[in-house]
């Protein structure tokens, strides 16, 4: 700034209208735990409620007592860090008012020096809490277009993955219990023309037609535990899950700390969750054993599959997994996979109990 040379230069009128004008609160303090304000500009007053008088040698209150309690240590922190480095400081950080509003601050400062030699702070508070809640409502609306983005995709991978389970399910009666039930029909249609010429002959395909009627039965059975067995509708999670290790090809521990039933849709989708899991425990772990747990939370179930196996699994490794994740997100439920290679695979899902 330049002054001219015959003008005497009227400097605290100039710093009083400076501090009058700025659109923020400017501030000299003491380097200390309170911030204690030597000057304070009246802007405060706006934008916490108290007037600067309250603020200046503590009068009635400190700067630091008015800083939210979770972002205070944060403030002492960064303002060290700064002065150790001998640079100005740049923060953001919330306050409550006087009437309890929270508000958002944008401090800037650096080192000073004041006529006594001691080392103090000058800067200048704004109030950048409209900037602040508008970011906050951007980054909300980013984030729930992500969701509905998401949520868009699941649909279609859920209604992908139902096409193909219908065409499995097509597959399977066709080629399965369908042939089965189709060979008994034609032994019991050559059973009614041999009966009353070679009764030993009709017995004989009478025998068939019964073999392949059990067999197609069986089928049928195998087909509809794996739709939606009727063990879990019976009787629950639990015995269902044992039903299902007795049938596995390695050793499965059950463990369930849940006590009654839970809902019809939570007891289905953490079923298949094991069962997806468990599947690929056969199929590509290499284990020698396996654990299932089902653990309560607070509002939440919570079913656990662990293995000692290869480990490696990811979501996105083509197991099935990316299917559960659908599966569970229809009721606010998450899937976590913690899977080390040679340190076997913990898979978690999570559920809210309503």
């Amino acid at each position: 700034m330049r002054v001219a040379p015959q003008s005497i230069p009227d400097v605290e009128g100039f710093v009083t209208s400076l501090v009058r004008n700025v659109p923020g609160a400017v501030y000299r303090c003491d380097v200390d735990a309170a911030f204690t304000m030597q000057l304070l500009g009246d802007e405060i007053e706006r934008i916490s409620g108290y007037p600067a008088s309250d603020f200046v040698a503590n009068a009635r209150r400190t700067f630091d007592s008015i800083i939210h309690a979770d972002d205070r240590e944060r403030v002492h922190r960064e303002i060290a860090e700064a002065l150790a480095a001998d640079e100005p400081y740049v923060l953001e950080y919330r306050i409550v008012t006087a009437d309890g509003e929270v508000r958002w601050i944008l401090d800037r400062g650096l080192r000073a020096v004041d006529a006594f030699g001691r080392e103090c702070l000058d800067g200048i508070i704004f109030d950048v809490t409209h900037r602040r809640l508008a970011e906050e409502a951007r980054l909300r609306s980013e984030a729930a277009a992500a969701r509905a983005a998401e949520l868009e995709a699941s649909r279609a991978r859920i209604v992908a993955a139902a096409d193909e389970a219908r065409r499995r399910i097509e597959r399977d009666l066709h080629d399965g219990a369908q042939q089965r039930l189709v060979a008994a029909s034609l032994a019991l249609r050559v059973a009614e023309r041999r009966l009353m010429e070679s009764p030993e002959s009709a017995a004989m395909m009478l025998v068939r037609a019964r073999t392949e009627l059990e067999a197609g039965l069986e089928e049928l059975r195998e087909l509809a535990r794996g739709i939606h067995p009727a063990v879990l509708t019976d009787h629950g999670l639990a015995d269902a899950l044992r039903a299902l290790a007795e049938r596995a090809a390695l050793p499965i521990r059950i463990e369930c700390r849940v006590a009654g039933r839970l809902a019809p849709g939570v007891e289905t989708a953490l079923y298949y969750c094991a069962t997806e899991a468990l599947t690929n425990v056969v199929k590509h772990a290499r284990a020698t054993h396996a654990r299932v747990c089902i653990e309560p939370g607070e509002g939440v179930v919570a079913l656990e599959v662990s293995d000692d196996g290869a480990g490696g699994a990811r979501l996105d490794g083509g197991s099935g997994l990316s299917g559960l994740e659908d599966r569970l997100a229809v009721l606010g439920g998450i899937l976590e996979v913690k899977s080390v290679a040679g340190r076997g695979t913990v898979l978690r899902a999570t559920v809210p109990v309503a």
